[in-house]
């Protein structure tokens, strides 16, 4: 009996691996003409943009969260694209998806900012302004990625940001590092045994547009991108426990959007994210502060309500800091208005 356990095991093993393998697969295609970039730190980062050689205006480049994806902006980026708004780069940081993490040092937060100013370096056009949109850890990124853009920065767009100082000012968030330290390293030790099938999906894959969903699914299942939040979960940790003082001004226009459930569970919150919008304050610099009704801190994105309210404050906020964005196409906006639906 115990042997026909273990050939049943050794095939249910075999199985899942064999499924695991294919999602890898899918995993790492990328999207149809999704394009790469190499950095310098040796990291492979996959892209996807609809910059064009004759555009105009300010390029939004979104950086996403830990442990999230860029297909999390589904909604957003199909709205911008289906109203007229800016041209738009989205990518996977290194060990995400199709981006491959070269591991060639002990990993920090720099490294990730400086794969981001090199992404930007080598895909937006020479001349053309930057518009940095990070959501959670992606937008504490993005703070740290301004400064080196100098003059080429147009504005940063914090969607229910991280601050460096949260871990030692909100008790919650303290609070809640140990059980986000465990559930990652759950979710890396199963995957990794091949258990991706027996996953549930979680409820956020179904909130995104249709064509994103199987591609969040997957990525979702794959071991790489727990192993990827792990390590930058734990860079961030030591980084943000080691943070003392306040933050650098900032010569940019920014729009701070915070999710109501974040900041109601977490008036500390609310403050750190005022403290973000004051570090752009002065010389004529336009800061907005929003709180979108309702949502948490991932259905701002996930969810069409919340994530299209936020597309048309983040599309008021630009028409009002660039006076004449880029417009899209019409065909381009045909094309994502059918992706919408």
């Amino acid at each position: 009996m115990l042997r026909t356990v273990a050939a049943v095991a050794a095939g249910g093993v075999a199985v899942a691996g064999a499924l695991a393998a294919t999602r890898r697969m899918r995993v790492t295609d990328g999207w149809y003409g999704t394009r790469t970039v190499r950095t310098r730190h040796g990291n492979t980062l996959a892209y996807d943009t609809t910059i064009t050689p004759e555009g105009s205006g300010p390029v939004v480049v979104f950086v996403h969260g830990l442990t999230a994806l860029p297909e999390h902006f589904g909604w957003l980026t199909q709205a911008l694209r289906t109203r007229g708004g800016p041209q738009l780069l989205t990518y996977s940081r290194a060990g995400y998806g199709p981006s491959r993490y070269a591991g060639a040092r002990p990993y920090t937060l720099q490294e990730s900012v400086e794969d981001l100013l090199d992404l930007i370096d080598q895909t937006v056009p020479e001349g053309r302004p930057v518009v940095l949109a990070g959501h959670s850890l992606g937008g504490e990124l993005a703070r740290r990625a301004a400064p080196t853009l100098g003059g080429r920065l147009h504005a940063l767009v914090y969607l229910d940001s991280s601050h460096p100082g949260e871990l030692s000012r909100s008790e919650q968030q303290s609070e809640s590092a140990e059980r986000l330290t465990s559930a990652i390293r759950t979710f890396t030790v199963s995957l990794r045994a091949g258990l991706g099938v027996l996953m549930t999906r979680p409820e956020w894959v179904d909130h995104l547009p249709r064509p994103f969903r199987a591609k969040a699914m997957h990525s979702y299942a794959d071991a790489r991108m727990w192993t990827a939040g792990m390590r930058e979960w734990r860079a961030t940790e030591e980084d943000f426990r080691g943070h003392d003082g306040g933050l650098p001004p900032l010569a940019a226009h920014a729009l701070v959007v915070s999710a109501q459930q974040t900041v109601d569970r977490d008036p500390e919150q609310l403050l750190m994210h005022r403290e973000l919008a004051d570090a752009h304050r002065g010389a004529g610099r336009i800061v907005r502060e929003l709180v979108i009704e309702g949502s948490d801190h991932d259905t701002l994105l996930t969810k069409a309500e919340f994530a299209l309210r936020t597309g048309d404050h983040l599309l008021d906020f630009l028409r009002e800091t660039a006076p004449a964005p880029v417009t899209a196409p019409a065909a381009a906006r045909a094309d994502a208005a059918r992706e919408l639906s």
